[in-house]
């Protein structure tokens, strides 16, 4: 499969499902900007797969990913940083949060119909390249996203995603300049996706 991205696509994407957001601020921001518009894309050359959103923060990129309805999208973090359960976030029919370690659930049934995993977690490197990993022991096939890989203000810990990503030897793709500021990388894990940067 080719996936072509371009800024002018990209920016003439339309994004949806701003209603459900906890927080709207940077959502409809340009590629290059902010990486919602490029994660919503992403979803529609994919139907009827599992997505996994690994650090939920405040659901942007759930919702953002959740924008091909045929997909289901399981986000994840370790605490509740959303902290309403009554909150419209919750009614979005394809998505389902998880407060707690994906470790805990990765195995090798779980992840048979995922196909893209979307990691923006602790930032130090250590703990992206266990879920990394153990991806590749389970043998995943598809696309995993990084956020954060190359323009951290934190010099530690900008080094440590720097050496995360430059320690990659899957097929991989800095696509930052579609994605968000601070740095965003697709690696392409035993599968035939090739990206097409215009």
């Amino acid at each position: 499969m080719f996936i072509s991205l371009s800024n002018d696509s990209l920016d003439n994407f339309k994004l949806i499902n701003e209603d459900y957001l906890t927080d709207k601020e940077y959502y409809d921001l340009k590629s290059g900007q902010q990486e919602y518009r490029l994660y919503s894309y992403l979803t529609t050359f994919f139907n009827n797969i599992t997505i996994l959103d690994i650090g939920t923060y405040t659901g942007r990129s759930a919702i953002a990913l959740s924008y091909n309805e045929t997909n289901k999208v399981i986000s994840y973090n370790i605490v509740d940083q959303i902290g309403d359960n009554n909150h419209k976030i919750y009614s979005k029919k394809n998505i389902t949060f998880k407060v707690k370690d994906v470790l805990e659930d990765l195995n090798e049934e779980f992840i048979k119909n995922v196909k893209i995993v979307m990691i923006d977690i602790d930032h130090n490197g250590f703990t992206e390249k266990i879920i990394i990993d153990r991806l590749k022991e389970l043998n995943f096939s598809g696309l995993i996203i990084l956020d954060d890989i190359t323009k951290l203000p934190d010099p530690v810990l900008n080094e440590r995603m720097a050496n995360l990503w430059n320690g990659i030897h899957d097929r991989k793709y800095d696509v930052t300049k579609y994605g968000h500021w601070s740095g965003t990388g697709i690696v392409v894990m035993n599968d035939n996706t090739i990206f097409l940067m215009l």
